[in-house]
């Protein structure tokens, strides 16, 4: 009885016995990869803002069911607004940061990929 080959890898039937490991296809999905952490990594950014945020705007409406004033809860309200514009302007340059901090990581790995394809050496 025949012995069945067993696959490496599970999608080779679907690659038509094509070899992709060369040709930077690794390096872009590492590429790919890291891209999808940053983007999952601002989004968790993003919604511990949103969250802390959100608490900001229902302590703003305890504080005006105890204001005994209109002068009162006018002065809430400004200083509510100055501090979510300077929270706001925080992470916007938070945000920044961080796509600009994973361009430079996904770049280099990149590149480093390719130069190490280049030389015949194997990441690792």
């Amino acid at each position: 009885m025949a012995r069945e080959k067993t696959q490496s890898n599970p999608f080779e039937s679907f690659m038509g016995g094509k070899d992709l490991t060369g040709g930077g296809v690794v390096a872009a999905l590492n590429a790919q990869a890291k891209a999808m952490d940053a983007v999952l990594r601002q989004n968790i950014e993003l919604l511990d803002f949103l969250k802390t945020r959100y608490e900001k705007d229902r302590a703003l409406l305890a504080q005006f069911a105890d204001a005994d004033t209109p002068g009162e809860m006018m002065t809430l309200w400004s200083s509510f607004w100055s501090r979510a514009m300077t929270d706001y302007a925080n992470e916007a340059g938070k945000l920044g940061a961080l796509g600009a901090a994973t361009a430079e990581q996904v770049l280099l790995a990149g590149a480093s990929a390719e130069l190490a394809e280049a030389f015949g050496k194997k990441k690792g």
